[in-house]
């Protein structure tokens, strides 16, 4: 399958298809995938991180490793704690979000709203370009507190990691971009068809050394990418995705909407893109973060 061209670059379910609507159910908590347990080989704290799943887990693509952690040996932490500390972070991250949005030149723009930190980390962000009609942030994960903008996060020789870059460009023609593939999948070969769960059906298909896995759901085409050499699980990448989008939506987009997943050789890393049109702005979100943990970014913009 042809790759589309991205625009911008970084350092670094239903059981009905919502027919001209976002894809996913409904969203019952506006924070990001930090709610769900990544699926084995996703790291389970923040930071780039593949997802092999030739291991530890189902043909579903359920985790069975074990990983819940119990009182007596001293892994789970107190939930009253744990809930007064999301909150700090959350107000933490609601600070910045405000900042950014107080000094963006274009009206009414919309912005992730939450991420999955790791303990002790704190957001910040660069707003790299700022016009009245495009727009480009790098958020950023830091081990204190800094402020945005700060010089220090774009200086020469800077190796504060890029948490996730997002984006809206306003186009005369959006649908000139080749943005966004264009997938029929109507009629998937039974030899092809992968069965995602919650009445959704994938294709699978392998071209030039790579394996793809893609699947629509409203007006949303995902598809999943690997070396064919890796021998990654791709459906049980897709069928994680697919169930947390049964309860978490993505923005309804206008036209199309695109969430690319590539793992590079080696499959220990991945870098995933989400675009989607609104009118004639294109938003997009570029993070090395896995997979569900892009998508908690892209379900909480507003």
């Amino acid at each position: 399958m042809r790759k589309p061209k991205l625009w911008m670059t970084i350092p670094v379910t239903t059981a009905v298809l919502l027919a001209l609507a976002g894809c996913g159910g409904q969203n019952t908590n506006s924070s990001s995938a930090d709610n769900t347990s990544p699926a084995v080989g996703e790291q389970a704290q923040s930071g780039s991180g593949g997802a092999d799943f030739s291991k530890g887990t189902n043909d579903d693509g359920t985790d069975t490793t074990g990983t819940e952690g119990s009182a007596e040996d001293g892994t789970a932490a107190s939930s009253e704690t744990g809930s007064s500390n999301n909150a700090q972070d959350q107000q933490s991250t609601n600070d910045v979000i405000k900042d950014i949005r107080s000094q963006l030149k274009m009206k009414s723009a919309s912005l992730p709203t939450s991420f999955s930190l790791e303990k002790g980390k704190h957001l910040t962000a660069s707003i790299i370009s700022n016009t009245s009609d495009d727009f480009q942030i790098n958020f950023y994960s830091t081990d204190k507190t800094v402020a945005v903008n700060d010089p220090s996060l774009t200086a020469s020789g800077s190796k504060v990691p890029v948490l996730a870059s997002y984006g809206v460009k306003t186009y005369k023609d959006p649908k000139s971009t080749d943005i966004f593939p264009e997938t029929d999948l109507k009629n998937i070969p039974k030899d092809m068809t992968v069965d995602l769960g919650h009445g959704i059906k994938g294709m699978a298909e392998g071209a030039a050394g790579s394996q793809y896995l893609t699947w629509t759901e409203g007006r949303w085409t995902l598809q999943i990418r690997s070396v064919s050499e890796d021998n990654m699980n791709n459906p049980g990448i897709a069928k994680r995705m697919v169930e947390y989008l049964e309860s978490h939506t993505l923005p309804a987009p206008k036209d199309k909407g695109f969430v690319d997943v590539e793992y590079p050789s080696g499959g220990k890393s991945v870098n995933v893109t989400i675009s989607w049109q609104d009118g004639k702005q294109i938003h997009q979100l570029q993070t090395e973060q896995v997979p569900l943990e892009a998508l908690g970014m892209v379900v909480s913009v507003k």
